[in-house]
C-alpha cells in the first residue's frame, strides 16, 4: 500500500482559510463517532473516532487544550504506513501508532505544537506503521506508561476507504 501522502494534516484550508488574520479556529469534527479506549493499565480514556478522509483531515487542528482522559482516535482501511504532519496543531501530543492486532507499533513523544505562524519546515512530522493512530496530549504515553506491544482495547470499525 502506497505510503499515507496526504500526510493527514495537510488540511491547512481549515485554518489557513485567513492568512491575513493569522488565527486558528477549531473546526467540528464532522460526524466524529464516540468511543472508549481502556488503556493497558485498565483506565478508560475518551475517544473522538475519526474515520473518513474529510475527519482525518481535520484531526485536531487548531483545538487549543487536550484534556488528559481525551483521545482522538485515526481508523484507517489498512495496516499502513502512516505519516502525520502537524501544521495548525495548536497543542503538543503524543502520537501512537497501533496495529490491526490492537498492539502499539510505534510511540512519538511530546511532539511540539504548531501555529499558522509557523514555518512548515519547523512542523514536526512524526511516521510510523500501524491501522490506527491515536493522539493524546503530550506526557500522557508515558504517564500510562505505553510502550510497543502494549494492547489497548476499543471497538472501532474499519473504514473502507
Amino acid at each position: 500500500m502506497r505510503t499515507l501522502a496526504l500526510l493527514l494534516l495537510l488540511a491547512a484550508p481549515a485554518c489557513a482559510a485567513a492568512p491575513a488574520a493569522k488565527k486558528c479556529e477549531p473546526q467540528k469534527v464532522p460526524a466524529a463517532k464516540k468511543i472508549a479506549m481502556t488503556m493497558p493499565d485498565g483506565k478508560k480514556v475518551k475517544i473522538d473516532l475519526v474515520d473518513t478522509p474529510a475527519t482525518r483531515e481535520i484531526g485536531l487542528m487548531c483545538v487549543r487544550k487536550m484534556p488528559r482522559d481525551y483521545g482522538m482516535l485515526f481508523a484507517f482501511p489498512q495496516d499502513m504506513h502512516l505519516g502525520f504532519w502537524m501544521k495548525n496543531t495548536l497543542v503538543p501530543l503524543d502520537i501512537i501508532w497501533i496495529g490491526a492486532d490492537k498492539r502499539i507499533t510505534v510511540i512519538h513523544e511530546r511532539l511540539p505544537a504548531s501555529t499558522v505562524d509557523t514555518p512548515d519546515d519547523k512542523v514536526a512530522t512524526a511516521a510510523g506503521r500501524g491501522q490506527f493512530v491515536l493522539e493524546l496530549a503530550a506526557g500522557e504515553a508515558d504517564r500510562r506508561a505505553l510502550k510497543p506491544g502494549d494492547l489497548l482495547k476499543f471497538e472501532a470499525p474499519i473504514p473502507a476507504k
